[in-house]
């Protein structure tokens, strides 16, 4: 049912560490970033805690899709032969908010934004953070001029490269530290869908048995894959209507236009090669659920999903995601996230949780961060006052995850 996953060629070896004197250069313009192409998926494959958010696929569409007047500022930490050893994959920025839009802001690429990665981190192969981790945050001094503040939002919090960013935060920048703490909830996956299901009570367990009876015996539904019975484009088109039932228009960034291209574009490439995945749910001879996410390192990322509103009796966003569970397991994947945003449903799914932590610093040259830094110390102390009406930055970000709870 799922190919093989592709391998690394010759010409896409991970290079071998190289001992010696390293060079830190600052990477600003597109050739030089598609020069690092080659080096870029060998070095996130030796991450400790590496994503599909960092891979060169998402950075680089995301790059040409989503980022408007962002200017890339790449710090590439090299080998006394070129080869790159590290990246602090960069950018210049402003977020798109009322107050921060006046703020150029130091972040990850695809920090934020739409299509904006959901968990972020500088690109350091495992076991050597302590040794080049250091050494390439030097960037961090070197474009202190050049913005107002740093926000790196995203961060997992067990990232061996945490300590040595907040380090490098707080030797550059004022007021440096950790302004977010959001949970990210996941589910330890076991051998079997069976054994997944006795974690739960029996009224969780009825309730779910119900709706997919009801599924199948009254709606004729049936469980699929993308390339199975719908191709890539119309399951795309599909599950783009699906997911704007459950959102008015504006509300969700997934079905932004410049969202909804790299979205198109990302799934051409990684649907058919397994690293992302979209389970889909058809019932009256239609689609009625569909469930987008990403695979890496034996885990499943659960991205987006959407549902036909008017079959909500027999819940087909818990349906959806039962079988996006069980493909997950029958795929010996070890993981199944469901991303940011503390929502009940996935309380009652996840047995396991993280931390994603949003670093920031000010610099300290700056009139404007000290200026959105005196209003947001007022609204904070003061929130029934005027300038809880100039700010509205919001400081807890809940990232691209915009899933509602599914259908009771």
């Amino acid at each position: 049912m799922f190919p093989p996953q592709p391998r690394c060629t010759a010409a896409q070896s991970i290079p071998a560490p190289r001992r010696g004197v390293l060079t830190l250069e600052i990477v600003r313009d597109e050739a030089g970033f598609h020069a690092l192409q080659p080096f870029w998926d060998p070095l996130v494959e030796q991450m400790a805690t590496r994503s599909p958010f960092v891979r060169w696929d998402w950075m680089s569409l995301w790059w040409e899709e989503c980022r408007q007047e962002a200017r890339l500022v790449i710090g590439v930490l090299r080998d006394a032969e070129g080869i790159p050893q590290a990246i602090a994959p960069l950018m210049l920025a402003s977020e798109p908010d009322s107050v921060r839009k006046h703020l150029v802001t130091l972040t990850f690429l695809a920090g934020f934004g739409d299509a904006h990665g959901e968990r972020l981190d500088l690109i350091v192969p495992a076991g050597r953070e302590d040794e080049l981790t250091p050494q390439l945050c030097r960037v961090f001094k070197m474009l202190r001029s050049e913005c107002d503040n740093v926000r790196l939002n995203h961060l997992l919090e067990e990232s061996p490269n945490r300590p040595h960013l907040l380090a490098a935060l707080k030797d550059s920048f004022s007021h440096a530290g950790v302004l977010n703490r959001q949970i990210t909830r996941y589910i330890n996956l076991p051998a079997s869908w069976e054994d997944y299901e006795a974690r739960h009570g029996s009224k969780w367990r009825n309730v779910l048995r119900r709706s997919r009876r009801a599924f199948t015996a009254e709606h004729a539904g049936m469980a699929t894959q993308v390339g199975e019975r719908m191709t890539i484009d119309e399951a795309m088109k599909e599950f783009r209507v699906l997911h704007a039932m459950q959102w008015a228009e504006g509300i969700s960034s997934f079905i932004t236009d410049a969202s909804w291209r790299f979205h198109q574009r990302l799934a051409a490439r990684w649907l058919p090669q397994q690293r992302a995945w979209m389970p889909l749910l058809e019932a009256d001879g239609k689609l009625v659920a569909a469930l987008y996410g990403f695979v890496e390192r034996e885990q499943f990322f659960q991205y987006q999903s959407g549902w036909e509103r008017s079959l909500a009796k027999i819940s087909p966003g818990k349906l959806v995601i039962r079988w996006a569970v069980d493909c997950c397991i029958q795929r010996g994947l070890q993981v199944y996230d469901m991303l940011p945003g503390d929502y009940e449903y996935k309380r009652q799914w996840c047995d396991g949780s993280r931390w994603l932590l949003d670093l920031e610093g000010f610099n300290p040259a700056s009139w404007r961060a000290t200026a959105f830094r005196a209003l947001r110390t007022v609204r904070r102390w003061f929130p029934g006052s005027n300038a809880s009406g100039v700010i509205s930055s919001n400081d807890s970000q809940e990232g691209n995850e915009t899933v509602p709870p599914p259908a009771a």
